[in-house]
């Protein structure tokens, strides 16, 4: 079928920060550099035969009642139907308007864009979705070629559809680039029935593994600043619907950090005990997981178990503090975990000021320095569950240390005023950071403590979600 190409190629690959249209547009980017070629009639050609006679039209959950998901269209005729449009698209003879592209921002040739050509979109039968009653979004040609490519670079990930953007451009050809493969490879052995199905069964484990897979891939350079979002969606029927998981900024740059050779054995045992799966428990020694059914035990690795649902994952993404966690970990589990990560998580995520920390690792040392009475100070500092008590234990720690005429105060007025209880400051998280850091202490130095001595036991939902 020949066909004259009146289209742009720059529009067809520019970031616009539509994600739908970005990942399109990156697809089509490596589809061309592969193929070596920049007809982009060719290219559709190529993908829509992957479409239908690999993937046997299962695109609902991108497009409804499209050439390709339209139940009356069938065999041949979802191909023929398709590249009729294509063409007319391309060769601008379908009813059009001038305008500018609510993608692109450019000024051009405008094309209804509806729920058949354009995801997670208005229809005809909504027209009220849009501007004075159109059809749809008005978009160019050039937009609505990168929608259809866009399914070339996602994942089927539980019931929806993943979709990875992001601020950085080679972050997003990175994983649209591994879809684009792992979908090949699929096909040229014969297994592909689909769009290729990730082993995640949620999205924040999976957020997680692909923020991984990037800090290994990428320079220090290209972490900074960086911010990655998982959209899961389904354009399907009747229930069209979109979920947004957010890595933020901030969040990598903690997530980055804690993979420094130093601390990452600590964060990796503390991280991974969160992994659930029914009938499965954790091993610290080995990092592995021991799960029994029908009285059988199987262990499993990392790469194994790193696909279930992870709440301490999902604590992070939704801002909520592991203090908790962590307090819980050191004291009651009696395992380490280095303090750098806990300054890390306070100054990262929770904008707290690092000479706060410091005071805290003072009066850390000082509790243990105390050989005779380490036991009744802890129990002092665990046991109030109001803010005075709590100031006056800390109080009461000043007052001995100045008995005992050692040469610097564990704070000054300022301090105690501006750094440990500034205004907005919330007095438990200070407790919870000295009672880690002390146990963090003990653990260096291997002073144990009986049972009794430790906190009070807490379920472990109550202490994932404080």
């Amino acid at each position: 079928m020949e066909t004259t190409q009146k289209v742009n190629l720059e529009w067809l690959t520019r970031i616009t920060g539509d994600p739908f249209a970005d990942v399109g547009g990156i697809v089509i980017k490596i589809l061309s550099r592969e193929k070596e070629t920049d007809d982009i009639f060719k290219l559709i050609e190529d993908v829509l035969s992957i479409y239908v006679k690999d993937w046997q039209g299962k695109l609902n959950a991108f497009f409804l009642n499209s050439t390709i998901t339209q139940p009356s269209f069938k065999g041949d005729r979802k191909i023929t139907e398709t590249k009729k449009f294509f063409k007319a698209l391309l060769e601008e003879s379908l009813p059009f308007e001038e305008g500018y592209c609510r993608i692109l921002g450019e000024k051009t040739k405008l094309f209804t864009g509806g729920r058949d050509n354009h995801i997670l979109s208005g229809s005809g039968t909504f027209i009220n979705f849009h501007h004075a009653f159109q059809g749809g979004v008005m978009l160019s040609k050039e937009a609505l070629i990168r929608m259809f490519f866009a399914p070339m670079g996602c994942v089927q990930l539980s019931d929806k559809i993943a979709l990875l953007n992001s601020n950085t451009e080679e972050l997003i050809e990175f994983f649209t680039a591994n879809n684009i493969h792992e979908n090949s490879r699929r096909i040229a052995t014969k297994i592909s029935d689909g769009i290729s199905r990730s082993a995640f069964k949620n999205p924040s484990s999976a957020l997680f593994d692909f923020a991984l897979k990037w800090i290994r891939e990428a320079k220090q350079s290209d972490l900074e600043n960086t911010e990655l979002t998982l959209y899961h969606f389904t354009n399907f029927g009747a229930s069209p619907e979109v979920v947004l998981h957010s890595f933020s900024a901030s969040l990598f740059t903690f997530y980055a950090n804690v993979q420094h050779r130093t601390i990452k054995p600590d964060w990796d045992k503390f991280s991974h005990s969160y992994f659930k799966q029914k009938n499965a428990s954790y091993q610290y020694e080995s990092d592995t997981f021991e799960v029994t059914e029908k009285k059988e035990t199987d262990t499993l690795g990392y790469e194994d178990y790193k696909t279930w649902r992870n709440s301490l994952y999902q604590s992070l993404l939704d801002g909520r503090s592991i203090l908790k966690p962590m307090l819980d970990w050191v004291s009651k589990k009696r395992r380490p975990l280095n303090f750098k990560i806990v300054k890390l998580y306070q100054t990262t995520l929770r904008d707290m000021d690092e000479k706060t920390l410091k005071i805290i690792e003072r009066i850390a040392g000082y509790v243990l320095l105390d050989s005779n009475n380490i036991k009744k100070n802890l129990r002092n500092l665990q046991k109030p569950q109001k803010a005075h008590a709590f100031r006056t234990a800390l109080r009461r720690l000043e007052e001995k240390n100045l008995t005992e005429k050692n040469p610097e105060p564990l704070f000054s007025l300022e301090e105690y005023a501006l750094e440990l209880f500034p205004d907005g400051t919330y007095w438990q998280e200070i407790q919870d950071l000295l009672l880690i850091a002390i146990y963090q202490k003990m653990h260096e130095q291997e002073i144990w403590l009986d049972n009794e001595d430790l906190p009070v036991e807490e379920t472990e939902e109550e202490t994932i979600n404080s």
